[in-house]
């Protein structure tokens, strides 16, 4: 392997991130972290280096002695380094100490961090203006259809990170699986590995998710091959085949008003967040809406290009952001690339949530390291290997 996968320590410190520290990219990210105090990383044999921003450029000195001190074994180091780990994963991985400050002040030194690390850019929506194949700004309310060209499809998707398409199923085909979803649902129960639960504010335990459905219904696993799904697959930057045995498989969203526990209503985040992303992404998670998507109904949302740069937390309360929630009818689908920030909100009303059939799509590599029955989050926790040995690969009912 060669050092962009597996860094020397002193080496990378010495040699290869100074250089990186002077670039245009490497000034943007000393003015980020400007006025924030100096971070360190040490390794078990004590060798530490210490970031600090000094005259417009980040300066990387050997020591230990900055008020953040994160304490990790080479191994996290390589795999913060390589995002085979965020700081988020890992904290969730459990591979990281901190001999002084917090978890926070990783998180906040991590943008600046990627931009020397993997040349990653900063996501700013006063400048970062997306444009059609002409030139002109995106329309971000554009909605397409199966007969519209792929290339617009394609590159709309590229800028946003996210595609809205009208009238891809049928009505009868939504009926037939709505029934096949109540179908499962009616069998679900909680912790039977098959289905995720929520809790109301009244206590009552609520059904959120369907995983694996195409391992029990032939019907949803011949999506997979549906040439319409398969259409809006090759779309993708690199070739993705569908994860029918991982990664929860094809699943169903359920939303459920007045849910106060649970993964019923998801905050903004990544499907890499915890990690991966140089094994997952370009990720395609295309939902097939089963209802109506509505602000009563539940809807998603999502931070048009954020795909495209590191975004800070505190970001995420400015007024200009290009955030755009979908409003959908049943048997539309739409399509997102697994880095654009996302939510689910919950639904406003007090009537039914939507139902949405999600399948993912995931280049050929990411199926090298999760295994079947695993998603990134075992790799994550346990390692690639062990993340294989710890899940049971799903048996069709």
């Amino acid at each position: 392997m060669d050092e962009a996968i597996t860094p020397d320590f002193d080496h990378y410190h010495r040699a290869v991130l100074p250089a990186q520290c002077v670039t245009s990219l490497g000034r943007l990210a000393a003015a980020d972290v400007r006025g924030v105090p100096a971070i360190a990383f040490r390794l078990p044999d004590g060798r530490a280096y210490r970031f600090a921003e000094r005259d417009g450029a980040i300066a990387i000195v050997p020591g230990g002695d900055a008020p953040i001190v994160v304490e990790l074994d080479l191994a996290a180091w390589r795999d913060f380094v390589g995002e085979i780990a965020t700081a988020a994963g890992l904290l969730y991985g459990r591979r990281v100490r901190f001999a002084a400050g917090a978890p926070v002040d990783l998180e906040r030194w991590e943008p600046a961090l990627r931009a020397l690390f993997q040349q990653r850019l900063f996501f700013d929506p006063a400048s970062a203006v997306l444009c059609d194949g002409s030139g002109a700004p995106l329309d971000l309310r554009r909605r397409f259809t199966p007969v519209d060209a792929a290339d617009d499809m394609r590159h709309f998707l590229d800028e946003a990170g996210f595609l809205h398409v009208r009238h891809v199923f049928g009505g009868d085909e939504i009926e037939r699986l709505r029934a096949r979803v109540a179908e499962q649902a009616a069998e679900a129960a909680p912790d039977d590995g098959r289905s995720w639960w929520a809790v109301r504010r009244d206590g009552v335990r609520v059904l959120c998710r369907l995983i694996y459905l195409g391992l029990r219904v032939p019907e949803i696993a011949a999506l997979s091959d549906d040439p319409r799904l398969v259409a809006l697959a090759a779309l993708a930057s690199e070739p993705v085949r569908p994860a029918l045995d991982r990664s929860d498989g094809h699943s169903v969203v359920l939303k459920n008003a007045d849910v106060t526990a649970g993964l019923s209503d998801l905050p903004w985040h990544r499907d890499c967040g915890l990690g991966g992303h140089p094994i997952t992404c370009p990720t395609l998670n295309m939902g097939i809406q089963l209802d109506a998507a509505t602000a009563a109904s539940g809807r998603l949302h999502f931070l048009a290009g954020s795909h495209r740069g590191s975004v800070h937390r505190s970001t995420l309360g400015r007024p200009d952001l290009p955030i755009v929630a979908i409003d959908t009818e049943p048997g539309d689908v739409t399509v997102h690339v697994g880095d654009v920030l996302h939510a689910a909100p919950p639904p406003e009303g007090s009537g039914p949530g939507r139902r949405a059939l999600y399948l993912t799509f995931m280049p050929l590599r990411a199926f090298d390291v999760i295994g079947p029955g695993a998603s990134y989050n075992d790799v994550i926790r346990l390692g690639p290997a062990d993340a294989r040995r710890d899940r049971a690969e799903p048996e069709p009912a």
